[in-house]
Protein backbone atom coordinates (compact mmCIF):
# COMPACT_ATOMS: atom_id res chain seq x y z
CA UNK A 1 0.00 0.00 0.00
CA UNK A 2 1.06 3.29 -0.72
CA UNK A 3 0.72 5.30 2.99
CA UNK A 4 0.96 9.48 2.82
CA UNK A 5 2.51 10.64 6.29
CA UNK A 6 1.31 13.84 7.06
CA UNK A 7 3.75 14.32 10.65
CA UNK A 8 3.24 16.64 13.83
CA UNK A 9 4.21 19.79 14.45
CA UNK A 10 7.79 20.47 15.38
CA UNK A 11 8.23 16.63 13.74
CA UNK A 12 10.03 16.11 11.38
CA UNK A 13 9.90 13.06 8.33
CA UNK A 14 11.20 9.75 9.03
CA UNK A 15 9.65 9.66 12.63
CA UNK A 16 9.17 5.83 14.72
CA UNK A 17 5.23 5.75 13.16
CA UNK A 18 6.37 6.25 9.17
CA UNK A 19 9.20 3.89 9.57
CA UNK A 20 7.05 1.40 11.68
CA UNK A 21 4.72 1.34 8.70
CA UNK A 22 8.03 0.90 6.02
CA UNK A 23 9.14 -1.71 8.22
CA UNK A 24 6.02 -3.66 7.47
CA UNK A 25 5.89 -3.20 3.63
CA UNK A 26 4.16 -0.07 3.07
CA UNK A 27 5.57 2.50 0.58
CA UNK A 28 5.52 5.67 2.89
CA UNK A 29 5.16 9.53 1.59
CA UNK A 30 6.38 11.35 4.58
CA UNK A 31 6.76 14.63 2.96
CA UNK A 32 8.26 17.88 4.99
CA UNK A 33 5.44 20.43 6.17
CA UNK A 34 7.20 23.49 7.49
CA UNK A 35 5.75 24.14 11.42
CA UNK A 36 5.42 28.21 10.64
CA UNK A 37 2.81 27.79 7.68
CA UNK A 38 -0.13 25.49 7.70
CA UNK A 39 -1.36 26.57 4.34
CA UNK A 40 1.97 25.65 2.99
CA UNK A 41 2.07 22.86 4.61
CA UNK A 42 -1.71 21.91 2.88
CA UNK A 43 0.00 23.00 -0.74
CA UNK A 44 2.86 20.40 -0.20
CA UNK A 45 0.74 17.70 1.10
CA UNK A 46 -2.10 18.40 -1.72
CA UNK A 47 0.81 17.76 -4.33
CA UNK A 48 1.99 14.85 -2.93
CA UNK A 49 -1.31 13.19 -3.01
CA UNK A 50 -1.90 14.36 -6.01
CA UNK A 51 0.89 12.89 -7.92
CA UNK A 52 0.91 9.72 -5.93
CA UNK A 53 -2.63 8.84 -5.51
CA UNK A 54 -2.28 7.40 -2.05
CA UNK A 55 -4.08 3.90 -0.55
CA UNK A 56 -4.33 6.14 2.73
CA UNK A 57 -3.64 9.27 4.59
CA UNK A 58 -2.21 9.27 8.01
CA UNK A 59 -2.04 12.38 9.53
CA UNK A 60 -0.73 12.62 13.24
CA UNK A 61 -1.61 15.59 15.35
CA UNK A 62 -1.17 18.61 13.57
CA UNK A 63 -1.07 16.43 10.48
CA UNK A 64 -4.12 15.21 11.24
CA UNK A 65 -5.47 19.08 10.73
CA UNK A 66 -3.71 19.18 7.19
CA UNK A 67 -5.14 15.53 6.32
CA UNK A 68 -8.71 16.87 6.70
CA UNK A 69 -7.43 20.26 4.90
CA UNK A 70 -6.43 18.52 1.66
CA UNK A 71 -9.26 17.18 -1.10
CA UNK A 72 -8.72 13.45 -0.90
CA UNK A 73 -11.39 12.14 -2.19
CA UNK A 74 -12.60 8.61 -1.25
CA UNK A 75 -9.14 7.84 -0.01
CA UNK A 76 -9.37 7.04 3.80
CA UNK A 77 -8.08 8.88 6.46
CA UNK A 78 -6.60 7.92 9.68
CA UNK A 79 -6.16 10.67 12.28
CA UNK A 80 -3.98 10.41 15.13
CA UNK A 81 -4.46 12.47 18.08
CA UNK A 82 -5.73 15.06 15.17
CA UNK A 83 -5.28 18.82 16.44
CA UNK A 84 -7.88 20.10 14.33
CA UNK A 85 -9.31 22.67 16.56
CA UNK A 86 -5.82 24.53 16.27
CA UNK A 87 -5.40 24.66 12.51
CA UNK A 88 -7.18 25.19 9.25
CA UNK A 89 -10.99 25.33 8.41
CA UNK A 90 -11.95 21.43 8.49
CA UNK A 91 -14.46 21.35 11.38
CA UNK A 92 -15.33 17.76 10.01
CA UNK A 93 -13.90 14.84 8.50
CA UNK A 94 -15.21 12.82 5.95
CA UNK A 95 -17.23 9.22 6.42
CA UNK A 96 -14.27 6.95 5.84
CA UNK A 97 -12.34 8.12 9.04
CA UNK A 98 -10.69 6.40 11.75
CA UNK A 99 -9.31 8.51 14.35
CA UNK A 100 -7.05 7.19 17.09
CA UNK A 101 -6.34 8.96 20.36
CA UNK A 102 -5.65 8.22 24.26
CA UNK A 103 -7.29 9.56 26.84
CA UNK A 104 -4.40 10.23 28.65
CA UNK A 105 -3.39 12.92 25.71
CA UNK A 106 -2.37 16.37 27.49
CA UNK A 107 -1.17 17.67 24.35
CA UNK A 108 -4.28 17.27 22.38
CA UNK A 109 -7.53 16.69 24.32
CA UNK A 110 -9.26 13.24 23.74
CA UNK A 111 -12.15 15.36 23.87
CA UNK A 112 -11.43 17.21 20.62
CA UNK A 113 -11.58 14.33 18.99
CA UNK A 114 -15.23 13.39 20.40
CA UNK A 115 -16.41 16.72 19.23
CA UNK A 116 -15.08 15.93 15.57
CA UNK A 117 -16.94 12.70 15.25
CA UNK A 118 -20.10 14.62 16.68
CA UNK A 119 -19.59 17.37 14.40
CA UNK A 120 -19.20 14.91 11.27
CA UNK A 121 -21.92 12.58 12.13
CA UNK A 122 -20.10 9.65 12.50
CA UNK A 123 -20.35 6.73 14.69
CA UNK A 124 -19.15 6.44 17.61
CA UNK A 125 -16.93 3.35 16.88
CA UNK A 126 -14.51 5.52 14.80
CA UNK A 127 -13.00 6.90 17.51
CA UNK A 128 -10.39 4.37 19.06
CA UNK A 129 -9.30 5.15 22.52
CA UNK A 130 -5.92 3.85 22.59
CA UNK A 131 -2.50 4.26 23.66
CA UNK A 132 -0.98 6.29 26.75
CA UNK A 133 0.02 9.54 25.74
CA UNK A 134 0.12 11.91 22.41
CA UNK A 135 2.68 10.02 20.61
CA UNK A 136 0.79 6.95 20.62
CA UNK A 137 4.05 5.30 19.68
CA UNK A 138 3.63 2.22 21.83
CA UNK A 139 3.15 -1.59 20.50
CA UNK A 140 -0.74 -1.39 20.76
CA UNK A 141 -1.04 1.93 18.75
CA UNK A 142 1.08 1.37 16.20
CA UNK A 143 -0.26 -2.09 15.11
CA UNK A 144 -3.57 -0.16 15.30
CA UNK A 145 -2.14 1.94 12.86
CA UNK A 146 -0.85 -0.77 10.81
CA UNK A 147 -4.17 -2.34 11.40
CA UNK A 148 -6.25 0.55 9.66
CA UNK A 149 -3.37 1.00 6.52
CA UNK A 150 -3.70 -3.37 5.68
CA UNK A 151 -1.98 -4.24 3.14
CA UNK A 152 -3.96 -6.31 0.47
CA UNK A 153 -2.49 -9.59 0.62
CA UNK A 154 -4.00 -10.37 -3.36
CA UNK A 155 -2.06 -7.21 -4.56
CA UNK A 156 1.24 -7.74 -5.97
CA UNK A 157 3.78 -5.03 -4.80
CA UNK A 158 6.92 -3.73 -7.10
CA UNK A 159 9.67 -1.33 -7.26
CA UNK A 160 9.46 1.43 -9.31
CA UNK A 161 11.55 4.14 -10.22
CA UNK A 162 9.75 7.57 -11.04
CA UNK A 163 11.31 10.28 -13.75
CA UNK A 164 10.40 13.92 -13.76
CA UNK A 165 11.29 15.49 -16.32
CA UNK A 166 10.94 19.03 -17.98
CA UNK A 167 11.70 22.11 -20.37
CA UNK A 168 12.20 25.83 -20.40
CA UNK A 169 11.97 27.10 -23.65
CA UNK A 170 9.38 25.74 -26.33
CA UNK A 171 11.79 22.82 -28.53
CA UNK A 172 12.67 23.65 -32.75
CA UNK A 173 11.93 20.19 -33.57
CA UNK A 174 10.12 19.23 -36.38
CA UNK A 175 8.81 16.04 -36.76
CA UNK A 176 7.11 15.02 -40.04
CA UNK A 177 3.81 13.05 -40.18
CA UNK A 178 4.47 9.53 -40.39
CA UNK A 179 1.18 9.20 -42.85
CA UNK A 180 -1.48 10.60 -43.99
CA UNK A 181 -5.58 10.83 -42.05
CA UNK A 182 -3.76 12.32 -38.70
CA UNK A 183 -5.94 14.54 -36.66
CA UNK A 184 -5.79 16.03 -33.14
CA UNK A 185 -9.18 17.22 -31.86
CA UNK A 186 -9.44 19.13 -28.57
CA UNK A 187 -12.86 17.36 -25.90
CA UNK A 188 -13.75 20.52 -24.16
CA UNK A 189 -15.79 18.97 -21.71
CA UNK A 190 -15.40 15.26 -21.87
CA UNK A 191 -17.97 12.46 -21.38
CA UNK A 192 -16.57 10.47 -17.99
CA UNK A 193 -17.60 6.75 -19.73
CA UNK A 194 -15.18 8.51 -22.94
CA UNK A 195 -12.39 9.93 -20.59
CA UNK A 196 -12.58 6.32 -18.83
CA UNK A 197 -12.21 4.09 -22.40
CA UNK A 198 -9.37 5.92 -23.49
CA UNK A 199 -7.45 6.11 -19.87
CA UNK A 200 -8.37 2.12 -19.42
CA UNK A 201 -7.41 1.35 -23.50
CA UNK A 202 -4.27 2.95 -23.03
CA UNK A 203 -2.82 2.42 -19.59
CA UNK A 204 -3.98 -1.07 -19.14
CA UNK A 205 -0.21 -2.88 -19.93
CA UNK A 206 1.09 -0.40 -18.08
CA UNK A 207 -0.70 0.18 -14.55
CA UNK A 208 -2.51 3.02 -14.58
CA UNK A 209 -4.20 3.34 -11.62
CA UNK A 210 -5.32 6.72 -10.09
CA UNK A 211 -7.80 7.57 -12.59
CA UNK A 212 -9.85 4.50 -11.94
CA UNK A 213 -9.47 5.16 -7.80
CA UNK A 214 -11.85 8.22 -7.91
CA UNK A 215 -15.19 8.26 -8.19
CA UNK A 216 -17.09 9.57 -11.43
CA UNK A 217 -18.19 12.82 -9.54
CA UNK A 218 -14.54 13.59 -8.60
CA UNK A 219 -13.30 12.41 -12.51
CA UNK A 220 -15.81 14.77 -14.09
CA UNK A 221 -14.74 17.59 -11.83
CA UNK A 222 -10.92 17.38 -13.12
CA UNK A 223 -11.17 16.46 -16.74
CA UNK A 224 -13.71 19.13 -17.58
CA UNK A 225 -12.36 22.03 -15.35
CA UNK A 226 -11.21 25.37 -17.29
CA UNK A 227 -7.61 24.85 -17.21
CA UNK A 228 -7.48 20.91 -17.81
CA UNK A 229 -7.16 19.82 -21.90
CA UNK A 230 -7.46 17.14 -23.41
CA UNK A 231 -6.42 16.07 -26.83
CA UNK A 232 -7.46 13.22 -28.55
CA UNK A 233 -5.29 12.15 -31.85
CA UNK A 234 -7.00 10.35 -34.63
CA UNK A 235 -5.90 8.20 -37.59
CA UNK A 236 -8.47 8.14 -40.53
CA UNK A 237 -10.88 9.12 -38.06
CA UNK A 238 -10.84 6.44 -35.63
CA UNK A 239 -9.22 7.53 -32.23
CA UNK A 240 -5.34 6.63 -31.73
CA UNK A 241 -4.37 7.94 -28.78
CA UNK A 242 -4.65 11.15 -26.42
CA UNK A 243 -2.93 13.27 -24.24
CA UNK A 244 -3.71 15.68 -21.18
CA UNK A 245 -2.59 19.31 -20.16
CA UNK A 246 -3.17 20.65 -17.48
CA UNK A 247 -1.98 24.81 -17.02
CA UNK A 248 -1.15 25.09 -13.39
CA UNK A 249 -0.60 28.58 -11.24
CA UNK A 250 3.03 29.95 -11.80
CA UNK A 251 3.61 29.98 -15.54
CA UNK A 252 3.15 26.14 -15.49
CA UNK A 253 2.16 23.63 -17.56
CA UNK A 254 1.65 19.42 -16.47
CA UNK A 255 1.81 16.78 -19.07
CA UNK A 256 -0.41 14.53 -17.45
CA UNK A 257 -1.13 12.04 -19.06
CA UNK A 258 0.17 10.55 -23.01
CA UNK A 259 -0.11 8.00 -25.09
CA UNK A 260 -1.10 5.77 -27.89
CA UNK A 261 -3.86 2.57 -28.43
CA UNK A 262 -2.05 -0.97 -28.10
CA UNK A 263 -2.84 -1.14 -32.13
CA UNK A 264 -1.07 2.33 -33.52
CA UNK A 265 2.20 1.57 -31.01
CA UNK A 266 5.37 1.05 -33.42
CA UNK A 267 4.37 3.39 -36.07
CA UNK A 268 6.23 6.56 -35.38
CA UNK A 269 2.95 8.64 -33.90
CA UNK A 270 4.14 8.76 -30.44
CA UNK A 271 6.88 11.20 -31.97
CA UNK A 272 4.39 12.99 -34.34
CA UNK A 273 1.99 13.40 -32.00
CA UNK A 274 4.34 14.59 -28.72
CA UNK A 275 5.58 17.04 -30.68
CA UNK A 276 2.25 18.27 -31.53
CA UNK A 277 1.23 18.17 -28.16
CA UNK A 278 4.64 20.52 -26.87
CA UNK A 279 3.93 22.81 -29.87
CA UNK A 280 0.35 23.03 -28.08
CA UNK A 281 1.60 23.61 -24.57
CA UNK A 282 3.85 25.99 -25.47
CA UNK A 283 1.36 28.82 -27.47
CA UNK A 284 0.33 29.32 -24.02
CA UNK A 285 4.02 30.75 -23.45
CA UNK A 286 4.41 29.22 -20.28
CA UNK A 287 7.49 29.32 -17.93
CA UNK A 288 7.87 25.35 -17.47
CA UNK A 289 6.15 22.34 -19.12
CA UNK A 290 6.29 19.19 -17.14
CA UNK A 291 5.72 15.92 -16.64
CA UNK A 292 6.71 12.64 -14.90
CA UNK A 293 6.82 8.72 -15.50
CA UNK A 294 8.06 5.39 -14.31
CA UNK A 295 9.44 1.88 -15.23
CA UNK A 296 5.89 0.91 -15.30
CA UNK A 297 5.46 2.69 -18.57
CA UNK A 298 6.19 2.01 -22.49
CA UNK A 299 10.12 1.37 -22.85
CA UNK A 300 10.05 3.90 -25.96
CA UNK A 301 8.61 6.43 -23.36
CA UNK A 302 11.56 7.97 -21.70
CA UNK A 303 13.63 7.82 -24.64
CA UNK A 304 10.93 9.72 -26.57
CA UNK A 305 10.42 12.37 -24.34
CA UNK A 306 14.16 13.66 -23.79
CA UNK A 307 14.25 13.43 -27.67
CA UNK A 308 11.36 15.71 -27.61
CA UNK A 309 13.05 17.92 -25.63
CA UNK A 310 12.83 17.10 -22.12
CA UNK A 311 15.46 16.83 -19.34
CA UNK A 312 15.59 14.60 -16.14
CA UNK A 313 15.10 16.46 -12.89
CA UNK A 314 14.19 13.77 -10.38
CA UNK A 315 13.82 10.44 -9.97
CA UNK A 316 12.34 8.56 -6.84
CA UNK A 317 12.06 4.83 -5.62
CA UNK A 318 8.22 4.20 -4.84
CA UNK A 319 6.89 0.59 -4.05
CA UNK A 320 3.72 0.25 -6.29
CA UNK A 321 1.11 -2.01 -6.09
CA UNK A 322 -0.60 -3.56 -8.92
Amino acid sequence: MVVLFLHGWTSVPGGRKPIFLQEHGHTVLNPSLPDEDFEEAVKIAQVEYNQHQPDVVVGSSRGGAVAMNIESGNTPLVLLCPAWKNWGNARSAKPNTTILHSRSDDVVPFEHSLELVANSGLPAEVLIEIGNDHRLADPEPLAKMLELCGVDQDKQVVDVTVYYLEMYSPSDQSVPAPRDGLTVIEVPTPDVSYYRNLYNVVGKDYHWLSRRKISDAELAAIICAPLNELHVLHVNGVPAGFSELVRRGGGQIELVQFGLLPEFIGQGLGKWFLQWTIDKAWSYQPRRLWLHTCTLDHPAAMPTYKKGGFSQYKEEQIRRGL
